[in-house]
C-alpha cells in the first residue's frame, strides 16, 4: 500500500491538466441544465406581467403535466450523462495512469460504454440503500417528536451535523465502487462491497483527502460565481423605483446570466469532476496496488 497525499493530489492535478478531453465527459452532467431553459425562458416570453389575468400557464393545466413529464425527462437524462461520464472519466484515468499520452473521447465512450450498466448498477443500490436508511432515520426523528410534542426535534438537531460527514463518506463509498467496477471490472455488488471495505478499513484518509479536494473545488466554484452574482446584487436598487420597475426586463437580464453562466460553470465542473474522480481512482489504486502496474491497455 502506497498512500501519500501530496503524490495523489499532485498526480490527479497533472492528470487533469494533461488530458484535457476528460473535461468533456465531466461537464456532461451539467450540459442537462442547458436543456431545462427553453421551460424557464417560455413563461418570461408569453406572459403579460402587466395584466391582472392570471399567467396563461396557470390557466392551463396542460402546462403543468408537460413540466412534470419534461422533469422526469431531465432526471432521467441527467443519470444516463453521469453514467457515461463516470466511466469514460474512470477509464481515462485509469489509461492516464498506465502512461497513456493521448486520450480520445470516441476511443473513450466507445470503450467505457461496457460499464455503463455497472456504473449504473452501482448508483442504483446505492441510492436505495441510502434513501431507505434516511427514511428510517427521519420516520424516527418524527415519530420521538411527535411522542414528546416537539422536544425530541430540539435533542436531535446535534445529529443534523453528522449529516454532512455521513454524506461525504457515503460519496466516497460510491466513488470507490465505481473505480472498482472500472479497474478489476467487478460486479455491482463486489464493487460495492470493495468500496465499502476501502472506505471503512482507511477512513480517516479518505475523509481528510476528501475534504481537502472539496473545499479546494468549492473554493474555485466561489471565485468563478461571485462575478455572476454582482449584477443581483444591484436588482433591489432597480426595483425601488416602480416606475423604472419592468419584471420582463428584470427576468430577462436574469436570464441572461443564466445563459453565460451554464457553460463558465460547465467548464468549471469539467476541470472540478475531472480532478475529483482522479483523485479517488489514485487512491483506489494505491490502496489496492503495491506498486503502479499496468490496469488497462489504452487504445487510442
Amino acid at each position: 500500500m502506497n498512500f501519500d497525499f501530496g503524490e495523489i493530489l499532485t498526480r490527479a492535478g497533472k492528470i487533469t491538466w494533461q488530458h484535457k478531453t476528460l473535461w468533456l465527459f465531466s461537464a456532461l452532467p451539467a450540459l442537462a441544465g442547458i436543456l431545462v431553459l427553453p421551460f424557464a425562458f417560455l413563461p418570461i416570453l408569453l406572459t403579460d406581467f402587466e395584466s391582472s389575468r392570471p399567467s396563461f400557464f396557470i390557466d392551463q393545466p396542460l402546462y403543468a403535466v408537460l413540466f412534470l413529464i419534461f422533469g422526469v425527462f431531465i432526471s432521467l437524462a441527467s443519470v444516463f450523462l453521469y453514467v457515461v461520464s463516470a466511466s469514460s472519466v474512470t477509464l481515462g484515468v485509469l489509461r492516464a495512469e498506465n502512461g497513456a499520452e493521448r486520450l480520445t473521447a470516441p476511443t473513450l465512450f466507445e470503450d467505457g460504454r461496457k460499464y455503463w450498466w455497472r456504473v449504473l448498477g452501482v448508483l442504483l443500490l446505492t441510492g436505495l440503500a441510502v434513501s431507505i436508511f434516511f427514511t428510517v432515520i427521519f420516520g424516527c426523528i418524527t415519530l420521538i417528536g411527535m411522542v414528546t410534542m416537539g422536544l425530541g426535534f430540539i435533542c436531535l438537531q446535534p445529529l443534523f451535523f453528522l449529516i454532512y460527514p455521513l454524506m461525504l463518506v457515503l460519496y466516497s463509498v460510491v466513488e470507490e465502487a465505481v473505480a472498482a467496477a472500472v479497474a478489476d471490472e467487478l460486479g455491482i455488488t463486489d464493487a460495492i462491497q470493495r468500496g465499502w471495505r476501502l472506505v471503512s478499513a482507511n477512513l480517516w484518509r479518505i475523509v481528510l483527502i476528501s475534504v481537502i479536494v472539496y473545499f479546494g473545488l468549492s473554493l474555485l466554484a466561489g471565485i468563478v460565481v461571485v462575478p455572476f452574482m454582482v449584477p443581483l446584487f444591484f436588482m433591489p436598487f432597480f426595483m425601488q423605483d416602480a416606475s423604472r420597475f419592468d419584471v420582463r426586463t428584470i427576468m430577462l437580464i436574469t436570464g441572461g446570466l443564466t445563459l453565460l453562466f451554464i457553460p463558465v460553470m460547465a467548464l468549471v465542473q469539467g476541470i472540478g469532476m475531472t480532478f475529483l474522480k482522479a483523485t479517488y481512482t489514485l487512491v483506489y489504486l494505491r490502496l489496492t496496488r503495491n506498486a503502479a502496474p499496468p490496469i488497462l491497455e489504452a487504445n487510442a
